[in-house]
This record gives structure tokens, sequence and C-alpha cells, in this order.
């Protein structure tokens, strides 16, 4: 497998995803904690193959803090797709708004209750839930996207974008782009069956809201190969990732999902727009000259650019 990086990234990101699950699966609602451990795996399994199977080694994996700028303009480009994301979602009726944010509060306690809690014995002294709420609304649109945000973001950059996706693209552009999203996508479909997911929906829209999430997801991970390649540092592309999870979950805090067909419409309507963008701006150019193709010994090479 020395020869073959790629395949062994995706073997060993296969055996520790599918080891965290059956971790979970085992320990019940203790091992739920593990599915932030999850989310590590890809830098894990990429750690593994450029030690052992790719002959490059570090050289050539950006772990370079890059420029002070692009955290900034990247991280404001985030919010804004998040802003946009959230314009179609109100557009197509997937969600309405609760500005004073008491529908997910009031969610929240019950969720305590369940567990036999009073919500307020878990807060310090003089600290109400509203406050712990709007704590958590700027918390996510600025400093938790630093620390530990940048940590997970790194969990998964280093591995899909640093290593997978440009082994990928030197085959083929378009089996970097559209079959690193698709690959991407399918990494995380296995979270679906350890956390609770709603069981009344009918096949078909089962089946058209997996078409519509897989569209989002290629389109998402393009963006952030983009941000990778454009940037040529894994933590700025950490960064930007971990904004668009945080940025989402702060707003969704002041709304109530009516249809989440139509919310995971929104978001991929979302990156479709994102994605035209780049291209009437030329920016996919930035990929051929910083990941050179190398079709016929993509495989062989051991990550090497003839």
């Amino acid at each position: 497998m020395k020869k073959y990086p790629l395949l062994a990234y995706l073997t060993i990101l296969a055996l520790l995803s599918a080891g965290i699950i059956f971790g979970v699966k085992s320990l019940g609602q203790q091992g739920m904690a593990l599915v932030q451990v999850y989310m590590l795996m890809p830098a894990v399994a990429a750690v593994i193959t450029r030690v052992f199977f790719y002959e490059p080694k570090f050289s050539d994996a950006y772990l370079r803090f890059g420029k002070l700028g692009d955290y900034f303009k990247f991280w404001a480009i985030a919010i804004g797709i998040t802003l946009l994301s959230y314009v179609f979602y109100t557009l197509l009726g997937g969600i309405t708004w609760d500005f004073t944010g008491t529908s997910f509060l009031d969610n929240l306690a019950q969720q305590f209750a369940l567990a036999g809690q009073d919500i307020n014995d878990t807060l310090p002294p003089g600290f109400t839930p509203r406050m712990m709420l709007w704590l958590f609304f700027f918390g996510g649109l600025t400093i938790f996207n630093i620390l530990p945000g940048i940590i997970t973001g790194f969990g998964e950059e280093f591995g899909h974008r640093g290593l997978m996706f440009p082994l990928l693209y030197r085959i083929n552009p378009w089996v970097g782009l559209v079959g690193g999203g698709l690959l991407w996508f399918a990494w995380h479909l296995p979270l679906t069956f350890i956390v609770p997911q709603p069981t009344d929906y009918p096949v078909w829209q089962i089946i058209l809201n997996t078409v519509i999430l897989a569209i989002g997801s290629i389109c998402t991970f393009i963006f952030l190969a983009y941000v990778y390649v454009n940037s040529r540092s894994v933590f700025v592309v950490s960064l930007a990732h971990i904004t668009l999870n945080n940025a989402a979950a702060s707003f969704s805090y002041f709304v109530i999902v009516e249809n989440q067909l139509l919310a995971n419409l929104g978001l991929t309507l979302t990156m479709l727009v994102v994605i035209a963008i780049l291209y009437f701006r030329k920016a996919f150019s930035a990929f051929d000259t910083l990941l050179p193709q190398q079709n016929s010994v993509a495989f062989d090479s051991g990550g090497k650019i003839s």
C-alpha cells in the first residue's frame, strides 16, 4: 500500500470511523461523546497515511499559518454564506423566525427535564438561560470559531481537503471536485445510524432529501477546497469550515424548522450560488496552479507530481 496513498487513506479512515460507530452503538447514550471523536478521524487517518504511505510526508500539507487577512476574509465569507442560506430557508418556507429564542429555550428546558434536571441548576449563579443563549449566539459567530473551533475543523480539513482532495484531483478535476464531494458526503452518512432521525417520511422524500444533501455536500466540498488552495493553509480552511457550522447553529436558536426538506433545499441552493460566483470569477484556475494533474500515475506515485 506504500504506492497507493489514496487507497491507504480511505481504508484507514473507513476502519477508524467504523470503530467509532461501533463504540457509540455499544456504549449507548454514554457513547454519544464519541461523535466528536468521529469528526477527528480524517486528520488521524491523514497523519498515519503521510507517515507510512506517502512519500512527500508532510512537505505538501500546507501546515502553515497563512495570511492573517485570509482568516478575516473567509470568516466573513462564511458568515455571508450562512446569512444567504437563512434567506433561502425563509423564502422557501422551510423555517419561521422566533427572534425571542423562546421556542429554543423551551425545547432545551424540556430536554433537561426529561433527564431529571433543571436547566437553571446547570448554570453559574446569576446566569440565566437567555444570557447563555446570547453568549452562544455571539460566540458561535466569533470566538468559538478560534478555539476549540479551528481544532475541530482541522479534524476534517487535514484529511479530506488536505490529502484526499489533491490525490483525487490529480486523477481528474471532476474526480477531485465531484468524487471528493460524494466521498465526503458518504463519510457523514454513518452518523445517521447513531443520531436520532425522523422516521415518518415517505420513501420518495427520503430519496429526494438524500439527493439534495449530496448535491449540497459536493458544492460545499468545492468551496472548502477552493479556500484550501487559495489560502495555502489548512488552518484557514479549518476556520472557514467551522464558521459555517457554528454560524448556522447560532442562527438556528431563533428559528423553528417547518419543513426539513425545504430547509435542505435552501442550503443546496445557497451553495450552488456560491459555486456559480466562483466559476464566473474564474476562481477555479487556482486548482490547476497548485494541484497539477498527473492522471496515469496518481495512484502509484506516492503523491509525487511528475
